[in-house]
């Protein structure tokens, strides 16, 4: 392996690594590390560099030793290891771990948790409810058709929701090349849009497409639930008689619609899953609060930026960049 495959490699790796020698010049420090250090690449030459929590670390630590610190306000694991040659001491390296990282990573599993046993409590609890009232024969003849259909939309709202989480738990696992393929994203989005149609004639909501062919690699599925979520949104949270185009050109899609906009304050966390602006809207038309989650994570498997711009009360516009270079 040559010097350069292994710096990419380390450059890749989510811990820090830097490398020392006997003097204490740095040889080697990748993107991580240099992040967790607040220093740019190529700026970092000795342990005098270092923040006085990191160099104090090093006064009479051993090979083997770690230690937790506060670091420009985050929790970071350092781990020391000394660097060896035919028995003799070369070097050493320095190990660093964002555990702010994994906390928030830890946190968003527990959130999650928490909020599937909710949003499944809550039909559970209808269904059951109406249910018990038909089979003890509190429920008059005139009521029995309106409790079925409630337990039958409560049904779906479950079956979207359980959909949901089942596809994001399948992102979670799918590597993009295992699948991937070069697919034409306009012809994605003609078929989406054609899908949709009753949904959005019901609303009266207008769907317009532009652009042509752009050709992108990934996989099929998951390229036509990027489009179908981000149309589905657009539809569901647009105003009455609204407008949404759909634009496909240049390695890109935008979706911009009429809707109801994004407050300021919320657009930072639109992604995040079961996350809503408004909770009573967003159940009231079905939404189950994952479709942008997936929008995400698709994006990031597909190496696409995802960019937001919304008006609270004129609209959102999202657009999605495919790399030119996995077209």
């Amino acid at each position: 392996m040559n010097e350069t495959m292994l710096s990419g490699i380390l450059d890749a790796m989510e811990d820090g690594v830097a490398v020392f020698d006997l003097e204490g010049t740095a040889l080697f420090c990748n993107a991580a590390a240099c992040a967790l250090l607040h220093v740019a690449q190529g700026e970092f030459r000795c342990l005098r560099d270092m923040p006085d929590e990191v160099r104090a670390f090093f006064g009479g630590v051993r090979s083997g030793s770690s230690e937790t610190i506060e670091l420009y306000g985050q929790a970071v694991r350092l781990h020391y290891q000394d660097l060896r040659e035919n028995g003799m001491r070369t070097g050493a390296v320095l190990i660093l771990t964002d555990l702010g990282q994994q906390q928030r990573a830890d946190r968003i599993r527990h959130e999650f948790t928490a909020n599937v046993s909710h949003e499944l409590k809550t039909p559970l609890t209808s269904i059951s409810g109406y249910a018990e009232m038909i089979e003890n024969g509190m429920a008059k003849d005139a009521d029995i058709r309106t409790f079925a259909e409630r337990i039958r939309r409560e049904s779906n709202r479950m079956l979207l929701l359980v959909s949901d989480i089942i596809t994001l738990s399948e992102l979670d696992e799918r590597a993009l090349e295992e699948q991937a393929e070069t697919v034409d994203l306009f012809v994605i989005a003609e078929k989406t849009v054609e899908t949709l149609k009753s949904a959005a004639m019901v609303r009266g909501v207008t769907v317009q497409l532009f652009g042509g062919q752009v050709m992108v690699h990934g996989i099929p599925v998951l390229l036509s639930e990027l489009v179908y979520n981000l149309l589905d949104n657009a539809i569901r949270y647009n105003r009455d008689n609204g407008t949404v185009s759909v634009r496909v050109a240049d390695q890109t899609l935008t979706v911009r619609d009429t809707g109801i906009g994004i407050p300021k304050h919320h657009q930072n966390r639109i992604f995040e899953r079961f996350y809503r602006v408004d909770k009573s809207r967003s159940k009231a038309t079905g939404g189950t609060g994952l479709g942008l989650a997936i929008v995400k994570h698709i994006c990031e498997q597909h190496h696409a930026l995802l960019t937001l711009k919304s008006a609270e009360g004129i609209g959102t516009e999202i657009t999605v960049r495919f790399p030119a270079d996995h077209a």
